[in-house]
């Protein structure tokens, strides 16, 4: 068996290529390590069992890992990680709206517009708060809450005749923010770097996460009397779990790193609920935020195919999808490498069984 592990000299160290690589190497399998960004990528891959790859939500890789792989699952027929049904969704809120949507999956009420008009008229008689989203954003980025119609029309005005940079939209107050000195070097600091188009129209850098946000809006109903929310992770028969507290005065979780592993936590419900919706994703991993609603309800809120993998090997235990519990700290990497190797040769034993016949 030869599996290509995505690789470069930058990896850094929330990668699970190393750990990929180290994995299936001691399992007598040949690793290629590769950069699958590289333009003879194809042929590289040619005499492939299987390709591994663990991309970020960053423009450069938003821009070309699905395209590449796309075309590695799809048309070279090869076994990949993160295949199709877990990654189309990933960093793109909105996306994950009509999934859930189309699933009639228990989630946070959430509503997507498209159209200028139809949004105006939704936040003129919207109930509030509400919670407003950019589509993109991890750690809580790109969420704040909005108290009323004329806020939520701000935002609305923002995303159809303005443009929203990922990571500028703030959960500060207005007032706030004009007692805050970060608020005017920032104003200083975009005046001076838009000086060389003024003089010799050259355009400013972009911010690193540069993929525009417009023409849409999307919001969520506020879900009160939430101190934390819980984060279930599913890879294959398998699913870890803990709760994140808030930020200290902040309704998100996200981000916020106040991770606790208590058992007596988890709701059996929520760790039922993300193993029914990965079979009816067909997902190889994805990890569940999930909290209550209004009605004391389990839902989802957002879901990702990858996250920081020392959250999951922290955990004592999983349980697998009888809620039998597992005792013991896991690599969630080992469990990718050992779903998709054994998807590798279910495949081949299922094409030796065609020839046979």
């Amino acid at each position: 068996m030869k599996i290509a592990v995505y690789w470069t000299d930058k990896l850094d160290e929330y990668s699970y290529s190393p750990r990929w690589a180290e994995y299936l190497q001691n399992r007598g399998v040949e690793v290629l390590k590769l950069d699958l960004k590289r333009s003879d990528v194809m042929q590289q891959l040619k005499d492939c069992d299987g390709v591994m790859w663990h991309w970020y939500h960053i423009p450069d890789d938003k821009q070309s890992a699905p395209k590449i792989l796309d075309a590695i699952e799809t048309n070279l027929g090869i076994a990949v990680f993160p295949d199709h049904n877990s990654r189309w969704h990933y960093d793109e809120k909105v996306a994950q709206h009509y999934l859930l949507e189309a699933l009639d999956a228990p989630r946070i009420k959430s509503w997507v517009f498209w159209d200028y008009a139809e949004a105006v008229r939704f936040a003129q008689s919207a109930q509030y708060p509400m919670v407003f989203k950019l589509s993109v954003g991890a750690a809580s980025a790109n969420v704040i809450k909005v108290h009323n119609s004329a806020e939520a029309l701000r935002q609305i005005d923002k995303t159809f005749k303005g443009v929203y940079f990922p990571y500028s939209l703030n959960e500060f107050e207005f007032k706030s923010r004009l007692l805050s000195p970060a608020y005017y070097k920032g104003i200083i600091k975009r005046a001076l770097r838009s000086l060389p188009y003024i003089f010799t129209n050259q355009y400013p850098p972009l911010p690193e996460y540069y993929l525009l946000q417009k023409n849409y809006a999307y919001f969520q109903e506020f879900c009160a009397d939430n101190s934390h929310d819980i984060r279930v992770t599913v890879i294959g028969n398998r699913a870890w779990a803990f709760t994140r507290e808030n930020r200290s005065g902040d309704f998100r979780a996200s981000g916020s790193g106040r991770v606790d592993y208590d058992e007596a936590k988890i709701p059996p419900g929520a760790i039922k609920l993300a193993f029914e919706l990965s079979r009816k994703i067909g997902a190889q991993s994805l990890a569940y935020d999930i909290m209550f609603d209004n009605q004391r309800r389990l839902v989802i809120n957002e879901i990702s195919y990858c996250y920081v993998f020392k959250a999951v090997l922290n955990a004592p235990g999983y349980w697998d999808e009888e809620l039998a519990w597992h005792e013991g700290h896991c690599y969630p990497q080992d469990a990718m490498a050992e779903d998709l190797m054994q998807r590798i040769t279910t495949k081949k034993e299922a094409g030796m069984q065609r020839i046979r016949d």
